[in-house]
């Protein structure tokens, strides 16, 4: 049977047993202060990021709404520029390029009043754009017509899509 050697009897080997000892606590008490330095750094460093990332969430929905009231402002100021006309029925009716173009400069000197006024103006007197060029009579080479809108596109440009019908 072996016997463990009574090493801790010298003092030799007591010195040597205590040192790693005393090492061992040195050593932990210097990881802990260590891992407690780095940890605190990492916190700090955490809650100045949460700071910042809280105030430019804040930027950001206030360059949002300002952004948003600027794009409203904006779209209120917008103007009719142009206006475009299109026949849907031209070919059907066989009408030179010459009948096309008077009839719609016909149109279009109808429509100079709401050149220059805001699309929400017009765009609220739409039932009375509808009227004005329906219920008129336009005369091209001696012959009667008569125009139905039947789409109407608004924006910067007003395009029209009409079909033309002979008067009665």
């Amino acid at each position: 049977m072996m016997r463990i050697p009574p090493y801790y009897r010298q003092p030799g080997w007591q010195r040597f047993f205590a040192g790693i000892i005393i090492g061992m606590i040195i050593g932990w008490f210097f990881f802990i202060y260590q891992f407690g330095t780095v940890q605190e750094k990492l916190v700090t460093e955490i809650k100045m990021q949460e700071t910042t990332i809280k105030e430019q969430k804040r930027n950001i929905e206030i360059l949002r709404s300002d952004k948003d009231e600027l794009n409203k402002a904006n779209q209120k100021k917008l103007t009719v520029q142009e206006v475009k006309i299109y026949f849907k029925n031209d070919k059907a009716l066989r009408l030179s390029e010459l009948s096309l173009h008077e009839l719609r400069s016909q149109i279009e000197h109808e429509l100079t009043p709401i050149m220059n006024k805001p699309i929400e103006t017009v765009s609220n007197a739409s039932d009375l754009l509808h009227q004005t060029i329906q219920n008129k009579t336009y005369t091209v080479n001696d012959k009667r017509y008569h125009v139905i809108i039947k789409e109407v596109h608004l924006y910067t440009t007003l395009q029209l899509f009409v079909e033309i019908r002979l008067a009665d």
